[in-house]
């Protein structure tokens, strides 16, 4: 296996040069966080936060004065904190819009079942709990929760492996009314989203508006039609059918607004799995003082989806194949919070908050940006993996050497190349034995072999 696995260190510094260079003092002065010549100017307080908190998840203002040392700018902890104001958050957040821009990662996975679309555009959102003096900025959820928190709304490219779009909003505004992730959809690509963002709106602007394809769990309230306009009896439709995968045209949707010609595939599950739904789902209900409909839960006996994809370019069993990459995204918060230092922000002063929070976002999304080219460094077929978190916490180590040598590009490659020599050796996941990990399982999908190799897509979809 080659040093290059994909990542190009040439690249990885140009981005970061970038990044770092002179932009960075125009973007401070124009926040308003640098009016005058200061012993921390844009870059160190950017440098400072951006590699202090990759390094370590908490440090005190004391920790980052003294990693301002190291980086020869003289500073208390108390002189920080007066740097620590609303503009230095405005700062911040421009910073990390920045970082969104520039690292982005150009090369897909080598899955051609996936490279029939221009991008595999996931979106979820994931709470973080936030201390109470920011429940005004952003209310919680009530009940047991925590007073503040905030929700980060996340469209996440898995072809190629980028942070698309990252939203913040209050804890509590819900799924549904987030609507934004539609504007980045692009042209030829496909949509994975939970039975939060089920929305027919938003299934018609990705279908007529942004050319582009969805997949969703069905939401059993929703009308459906014949694509002659005939009313389905759902439960009876699937009850007639085989035992295996079953699949019809139908309209989505009974209002005339709506309508919109799609494919229902409706996959049956075991027992076992159907039950446990029903049970999930009338504990549920008895939590929210409601009721399910009997309906609802017999349709628990199949896992239903709705899609524009044609047959030509995925089948039923391909889709029951693809639908679990959506847990990808869940994989990339249990990153942020467990590895990145997102379960918990510290502090009670709403700038210091604000600041500690985006300085972490930004580590991110480098993060992501060295993760994104190494996925699939070998053969697919060979069923190995780069383990994000095993990057991240060798990201982790190397964190002060790259700071120190920032703005020294030989320097920073070849702590680049040292890095990358340790992901070599000690960044891969362990190799399953008794089932394919989610690229190896798309890598056999794509060769035609979907149905021959031992794992029961039912099954996995429970």
């Amino acid at each position: 296996m080659g040093v290059s696995m994909g990542l190009s260190l040439t690249h990885v510094s140009d981005e970061t040069a970038k990044f770092t260079g002179p932009e960075v003092e125009v973007i401070a002065r124009e926040t308003g966080f640098v009016q005058r010549e200061s012993s921390v100017d844009g870059m160190a307080f950017l440098q400072a936060l951006t590699f202090g908190f990759l390094e370590k998840e908490d440090l005190s203002l004391n920790d980052l004065a003294q990693i301002c040392a190291d980086m020869g700018v003289e500073i208390t902890a108390q002189g920080l904190d007066q740097r620590i104001t609303e503009k230095a958050v405005v700062f911040l957040e421009a910073m990390f819009a920045r970082a969104m821009d520039l690292f982005r990662n150009r090369i897909p996975l080598p899955l051609t079942i996936l490279q029939q679309f221009s991008g595999i555009y996931l979106t979820d959102s994931s709470v973080i709990p936030l201390p109470s003096s920011l429940a005004q900025d952003y209310p919680g959820c009530g009940g047991n929760g925590p007073e503040a928190s905030l929700k980060a709304q996340l469209v996440f490219d898995f072809l190629h492996g980028n942070l698309v779009q990252v939203a913040l909003r209050a804890g509590r505004e819900p799924d549904q009314g987030y609507r934004e992730y539609l504007q980045v959809i692009p042209e030829g690509a496909l949509s994975i989203t939970d039975l939060g963002y089920f929305a027919l709106g938003s299934f018609k602007t990705i279908m007529y508006d942004r050319n582009a394809y969805f997949l969703s769990r069905f939401r059993p309230k929703t009308g459906l039609l014949t694509p002659e306009g005939e009313p389905i009896d759902l439960l009876a439709r699937l009850r007639e059918g085989s035992p295996g995968p079953i699949e019809f045209p139908v309209l989505l949707g009974k209002q005339a607004k709506h309508r919109l010609p799609c494919r229902l595939i409706a996959l049956p599950v075991p027992q076992e799995v159907s039950d446990r739904r029903r049970h999930k789902a009338k504990k549920k209900a008895r939590r929210q003082n409601t009721t399910v409909s009997k309906r609802t839960l017999d349709l628990m006996d199949w896992t239903i989806f709705v899609t524009n994809v044609p047959t030509e370019m995925l089948s039923s069993r391909q889709i029951a194949v693809l639908y679990p990459v959506r847990w990808q995204i869940e994989l990339v918060f249990k990153l942020w919070k467990s590895h990145c230092g997102l379960r918990r922000v510290a502090g009670f002063r709403r700038e210091r908050i604000l600041v500690e929070l985006y300085a972490k976002l930004i580590g991110v999304v480098l993060t992501h940006f060295l993760i994104a080219p190494l996925r699939m460094p070998e053969d697919p077929l060979t069923n190995r993996e780069i383990s994000s978190v095993k990057v991240r916490k060798i990201l982790q180590r190397f964190a002060r050497d790259l700071n120190r040598c920032l703005g020294h590009s030989v320097k920073f490659q070849v702590v680049l190349a040292e890095m990358l020599c340790h992901i070599e050796r000690f960044g891969f996941k362990e190799k399953r034995k008794k089932e394919p990990n989610t690229c190896h399982a798309l890598a056999l999908a794509s060769a035609m072999c979907g149905l021959q190799f031992d794992v029961n897509p039912v099954v996995r979809l429970a």
